[in-house]
Formats: C-alpha cells, sequence, structure tokens
C-alpha cells in the first residue's frame, strides 16, 4: 500500500527518463572541465534493478557501461566502503575498519557522528577530494563519509556537514548549482550520497514494500537531476557514476546468536563489537586465552565461524592494522551476534563480501564511457584510479590496479606496458660422473648408484621449450626484484622454479588434460642438477619439528603420470616445509578438488607454490632476512580452465580462459568444522592477490585486457563438480 501511494503521489511516469544522447555533445561554451559526479545509493543492493521499480536508474545502466555488481571490500559496512571508494584504499590500509572501532594508541573511540570522528587522525589514505586539492582542482561533497573530517588539514572545496534530515531534493538542486557553475568556480569531481534504501532496508528489511518504495523514490531522485541537466543543456557534459556502498541480507529475531550461551563470562573478559560484523578483544592478551575463547566458539553454531586476526582469509585484506580486534567473526548473511541481547534489525550488512546479498550497484553513463555495455563485476577500490583519470589528476598510492577499468572508457588511455623479464636460467642433467652428486642432500632415500629412473631428468633443450609451452602456456611468471635465484627444473609432468637462495621451489606449474595415476610416497632424496651450495638438505628440515613441521612434496604425487616414477616427487627440489593442519587441507585441494574439476571443467594449467607473509600484510616478505628453510606462511594455487571445449589448456583463447586462485594457511587456531568445498571457497583469492603475496606475476604473455580480466576476477563461487 505505501509504495502504491508514492507512486501515485510522485507521479512516476518515468518510463521515458531523460538519457544523454548517443550524439550529443557537450555545448562548447561549457569549457573543458566536464565533471565527473558520483552518486551513492546506500545499501542499493544489486538486484534491486530487477525489481522494475527504478526506470531512470535502469536505463542509464542500459545506455551507459554497468556491471551486474560491484563487489564492496570488507567488512561490508557504510564508512569503510565509502571511504574505500574515494580513497582505492583497503579498510586496513585506511584505517576506517568500522562504523566503530577503538585505536589502543589513541586510546580513543571513533563511532559516526561523533566530534572525534571529525578529526584528521582517523583518516589514513588519500581521499579525491585532497588529491584533487593538491593539484589544483575543485571538489564539492554533498556528504560523504570523510569529507566533513579535517583530514590532512583539507576539505572538499564545496562541502556540508552530515545532516540526514536534509531533503533528497535539496541535495540534487544543491549539485545541479554545482554543475552549472563559470569553469573557474565549477568542481571536477562530485559527490551526492542519499542514505536509503539502506535505511529503510535496516528498519523492514530487503524484501519489504517499505523498501520498495524508497527505490522508487532514490530513482526519483536521479530522474530529477537528469531533467535538471537536460533543462540546462549539460546532459552531455557530465560523466555520472551510481554505485552502492553494499548490499543488505534478511534479518531478524531468529538470526540472534548470543556469545554468552558459549562464553559465559565474555562481559568479564573482553570487549565486544557485535552485530553482522562482530569482533572480540580478550582483556587478557595472551595466546592462550584468544585461543580458548576461539575454541568456546569454533564449531558451536553452524552459521558462525571464528578467526584470530591474521587468520582471515587474504583476499578480504583485514589483518594489518592495530585497529583490528584479535578476534574477527564470520557469520552467515542475515546472522548478528549480541552478548546476551535478543535486539534486532530486519536487514543487517558488513558480511563478506562473497555473499550474494552484499553485491552492490554500478553504472556509469557519460561522455567518457562506452554505451550500451555490461562489463565483469570489479572491486570499488578500482573507482578511485578511475576518477582520478577522468578528473586529469595523478593518483595518490593506492590498492587499486592501473589500468582496471580502462574497459569502461569510450577513448582508454595507452595501456600499462609489463616491463620484460629473461626467463631463469635452466639446471640440467649432469653429464660425466653422477656419484658424488647422490648424497648432497644427506637425506635417507639418497642413492648409493646410480638408477635408472634419473634418466626420466635427462631432457634435450627441444623437449625443454616444448614442455615449457605446455606445463606454463602463458608465460613463465616473472619474479621481478625477489632475490630468490631461480633455476629452472624440467620434468615430463610438470616445471618449477627452485629457489637457489631458499633452498626450496618457488613455484611449480603443470598442465592437466586428464586425472593422473599419480604415485605412491617415498624417501627424500637428493636432485643431481643441483650442487652441493644450492641443495636443500634433509637436516635443515630438522630444526622444524618441533613446530611440527616437516618435508612435504609441493608438486604434488597424485598429479604424476608415470606411476614408476615415483621418487621424483620426494627429490628436495620439490620439498617445502608444511605442517599436518596444512598436508590435510591441501590433499583435499589436490586430490579432491582438483581432479574433479578436470573430470567436470575439462583441462586445466596448475601453478603451486609457498607464499611468505608472515606478518599478513598481503605482501611478500623480505626473503634477504629469512632463515633456512623458511617456513611459508601460507601455499597459493592458481588453476585456469578453458570455458570454451578444448583437448588441452595451451589450446584455449586468451579471452576464454576463467581462474581459480587460493591461499590456504599454514595453520589455524581452530578448525570450524568446514569442508574441503567450503574451506576452497573460503580461502579462494584474486590472482592478483596472490601476485602481491608472492612477488610472482602471472600470465606475463598475455594481452593487457585479457592479464587483467584474469588477475583480477573475483569468483565467489567454485566451478561445480558432480559432488557439488
Amino acid at each position: 500500500m505505501i509504495l502504491v501511494l508514492l507512486l501515485a503521489t510522485l507521479g512516476v511516469a518515468s518510463s521515458n527518463p531523460v538519457l544523454p544522447s548517443p550524439r550529443a555533445e557537450c555545448p562548447v561554451s561549457y569549457g573543458n572541465i566536464l565533471p565527473t559526479l558520483i552518486i551513492s545509493l546506500d545499501g542499493f543492493r544489486a538486484d534491486y534493478l530487477d525489481r522494475g521499480l527504478t526506470p531512470t536508474i535502469d536505463a542509464l545502466s542500459k545506455a551507459g557501461v554497468m556491471a551486474p555488481y560491484m563487489k564492496a571490500s570488507f567488512p561490508t559496512v557504510t564508512f569503510p566502503n565509502h571511504y574505500s571508494i574515494v580513497t582505492g584504499a583497503y579498510p586496513e590500509l585506511h584505517g576506517i575498519i568500522a562504523n566503530k572501532f577503538y585505536d589502543p594508541v589513541f586510546q580513543a573511540t571513533f563511532s559516526i557522528g561523533s566530534a572525534e570522528s571529525l578529526e584528521g587522525r582517523w583518516w589514513g589514505a588519500e581521499p579525491i577530494w585532497n588529491t584533487l586539492n593538491n593539484q589544483g582542482k575543485l571538489s564539492a561533497t554533498y556528504f560523504w563519509p570523510g569529507s566533513d573530517a579535517d583530514i590532512a588539514g583539507q576539505h572538499p572545496t564545496y562541502w556540508f556537514p552530515f545532516n540526514d534530515s536534509t531533503p533528497f531534493e535539496d541535495r540534487v538542486d544543491q549539485v545541479l548549482d554545482w554543475i552549472v557553475l563559470p569553469e573557474e568556480t565549477r568542481p571536477s569531481w562530485i559527490s551526492l550520497y542519499f542514505n536509503e534504501p539502506d535505511h529503510t532496508g535496516h528498519e523492514a528489511g530487503p524484501d519489504s514494500t517499505e523498501v520498495d518504495a524508497q527505490l522508487v523514490y532514490v530513482d526519483l531522485m536521479v530522474t530529477r537531476l537528469m531533467d535538471g541537466l537536460e533543462m540546462a543543456g549539460l546532459t552531455p557534459c557530465v560523466n555520472i557514476i551510481v554505485v552502492a556502498d553494499h548490499g543488505m541480507a534478511l534479518s531478524g529475531a531468529n538470526y540472534v546468536i548470543k556469545l554468552a550461551d558459549y562464553i559465559p563470562d565474555i562481559y568479564d573478559t573482553a570487549y565486544t563489537y557485535t552485530g553482522a560484523f562482530a569482533r572480540i578483544d580478550p582483556k587478557d592478551e595472551s595466546e592462550a586465552v584468544k585461543v580458548g575463547m576461539m575454541e568456546q566458539l569454533s564449531c558451536k553454531h553452524n552459521s558462525m565461524r571464528v578467526f584470530e586476526r591474521a587468520g582471515l582469509p587474504t583476499r578480504l585484506h583485514f589483518a594489518n592494522n592495530r585497529r583490528i580486534e584479535d578476534i574477527v567473526l564470520d557469520m552467515d548473511p542475515g546472522y548478528t551476534a549480541s552478548v546476551t541481547s535478543d535486539w534486532y534489525l530486519m536487514g543487517q550488512h558488513g558480511y563478506d563480501n562473497y555473499a550474494t546479498v552484499m553485491n552492490a550497484l554500478f553504472l556509469a553513463v557519460g561522455p567518457a564511457f562506452k554505451q550500451g555495455v555490461v562489463v565483469e563485476p570489479f572491486q570499488n577500490i578500482e573507482l578511485y584510479n578511475l576518477m582520478c583519470l577522468l578528473t586529469g589528476i595523478t593518483p595518490s598510492p593506492n590498492n587499486g590496479t592501473e589500468g582496471a577499468l580502462y574497459h569502461l572508457l569510450a577513448n582508454p588511455p595507452a595501456a600499462p606496458i609489463l616491463p620484460g623479464e629473461t626467463p631463469p636460467p635452466t639446471s640440467s642433467f649432469p653429464t660425466g660422473d653422477l656419484g658424488p652428486l647422490l648424497g648432497m642432500s644427506g637425506c635417507s632415500g639418497d642413492l648409493s648408484a646410480p638408477e635408472e629412473w634419473l634418466q626420466a631428468l635427462d631432457i634435450s633443450s627441444g623437449e625443454q621449450a616444448t614442455m615449457e609451452a605446455y606445463h606454463s602456456p602463458w608465460g613463465i611468471p616473472h619474479s621481478g626484484s625477489l632475490p630468490a635465484d631461480l633455476t629452472l627444473l624440467h620434468h615430463r609432468d610438470h616445471l618449477t622454479a627452485y629457489s637457489e637462495a631458499l633452498h626450496m621451489p618457488l613455484w611449480t606449474s603443470f598442465s592437466l588434460s586428464a586425472v593422473s595415476v599419480g604415485t605412491v610416497p617415498s624417501l627424500w632424496s637428493s636432485d643431481v642438477r643441483l650442487t652441493a651450495s644450492t641443495t636443500a638438505a634433509c637436516s635443515e628440515y630438522d630444526s622444524l619439528l618441533p613446530l611440527n613441521i616437516s618435508m612435504g612434496p609441493l608438486f604434488p604425487p597424485e598429479m604424476s603420470v608415470n606411476a614408476s616414477l615415483e621418487r621424483i616427487p620426494f627429490m628436495v627440489s620439490n620439498a617445502i616445509p608444511t605442517s599436518d593442519y596444512l598436508n590435510a587441507r591441501w590433499k583435499e585441494l589436490v586430490a579432491e578438488l582438483i581432479p574433479n574439476w578436470v573430470v567436470s571443467q575439462g583441462p586445466l594449467n596448475v601453478i603451486m607454490g609457498p607464499l611468505f607473509d608472515n606478518n599478513a600484510d598481503s605482501h611478500v616478505d623480505n626473503f634477504t632476512q629469512f632463515s633456512i628453510p623458511e617456513v611459508p606462511s601460507d601455499l597459493f594455487a592458481v588453476v585456469t580452465r578453458c570455458e570454451d571445449p578444448v583437448t588441452s589448456i595451451d589450446l584455449c583463447s586468451p579471452a576464454s580462459l576463467d581462474v581459480a586462485s587460493f591461499i590456504y594457511p599454514q595453520n589455524q587456531p581452530v578448525s570450524n568444522c568446514l569442508h574441503a568445498y567450503d574451506y576452497a571457497l573460503l580461502y579462494s583469492a584474486k590472482v592478483h592477490d596472490v601476485e602481491l603475496a608472492t612477488g610472482l606475476t602471472f600470465y606475463p604473455d598475455l594481452p593487457f585486457e585479457d592479464r587483467t580480466r584474469v588477475t583480477l576476477r573475483i569468483n565467489s563461487e567454485l566451478w561445480r563438480t558432480d559432488k557439488h
């Protein structure tokens, strides 16, 4: 009834909204400053468009560029995501890690609407209005989180203190007034913020008629804007980006999980932040107390998982900030945590950004954008670089990727050029007497005399080139400036880059066209292609035994194509330090999921390797400070398939490549009782996440647009198998 009344009252006759004409040009008299306007519809879930209640927004999406959705950053709450949009930074970098949080150094609490939240010391990274100020350009905000804070002593050129009672119509009209200003006072970048449909979504739930009414209302505000631009003759002069910060999940009284049911003394022993994005900070800072609390919560409720800060999936980029509490809860969409309270809302957000109901709206229209194009979903950190490009300024350092959104533009700049790199040298099978080389590693499986299987390592240069083309079809991964001293080791069924500096493989790559026969475990032995100074030694691993770390094969024996060559995966050149926990989880990936994908998806290419990110900052650690053997923090896998039917993965067209990547941690304090499929999805990642955390560059031979698409692709669901 509310929706019907609103439609009747406001006369929603927006079936013919004013849109930029494909052939219209901005009047010469308007000058050279074509403003970029970003409109935020807080909590506008991407699939709200499907309700047929927003004709103007829908028409704009069809006229310009749209994505089926835009991925929010974690946590999927308002202030962190709005600030990520205007800085290009993850919340762990810009510091606004929630809508309310404590800083242990400041010994103060940040909360929305407080005087403290306006202090610039809370706001890291550089918002675009400061970037514009620093480069001599003007900006304007009709509300945006951070715009009323004193960040580095600056504000937008034009701005208003936040006041949620300001009528939406007044906000639109002020934006139109800014757009028609003379060129010398006209802002190059403008933001417009509406706190709907988020506000109503919390109160009534995302599926309510009340939310539907707000969708109609915000669409009318966009119509008002477009009508105003048309009346001014400026429709073709403004680049308009319409976004949301996050989606909304249905919640309610039956979705409340009371933490005191599992930790009865939690009021006395910890500081808690409850709700959809719940965190716990134990008052006793000892590791034992933290793990004890986690054990009290782990596996206790099917819709709740518990993580220590550093153990959160790398893809969330939510560990490297002192403001993040020691324990973070991951709830299924809709669920909230309380201590003892029954309080609830009908709609909630803050969940894992993989959740479909957290997907946010994105569309863009204007003279700079392509017309009638649907693009692949992307994460909101990419918008800052795009807006800097549109306004003609140089972006400050951020977490976005240069060129990530060039494909949205009608006339994009030249693509960035990936620096060339000479592949590592090859360590070939030695000639002459092998005797002195057989015992270099001091392992129990070292040979006393050469055996026939060693001849499988004697591979000609021509065969090596063929193997590289098959097992690394898009180029040998670049290692940049990593001080790894790599050498290539060729095998019939895989290619390995061995680090002579670390005494372990940095990656192994192999292509599969069918399920492999595999080999049985064997004893570790020397690799005669190495030298006494570069080989790994079994004795080096003795110091790791008290840590429950042992030698594990990087190239999986399960993937061997010749059952008679069981010794090859157990040469020390394939050994990495692994825990029992990681071995068990990794086996689920290599012995269950990947073979199932070969059957269901067709040929695959797989790259695996150790990852060194022990400080959990999502970037590779300093190799020069490593011990030998250095225990990796994680293992990674990059699995590539072809969306077209092919007999071999190297025959796939670049445009048809699809990828699933994973970063599995070495250890976790609690199990969370996750099955193999759920664990793999949780610890999946973008290829670019793997690149940052390893220092490697994958797919170096692909064209820029294809490489960018593959490395930034977000697969928030795993490929299906017959079992899933």
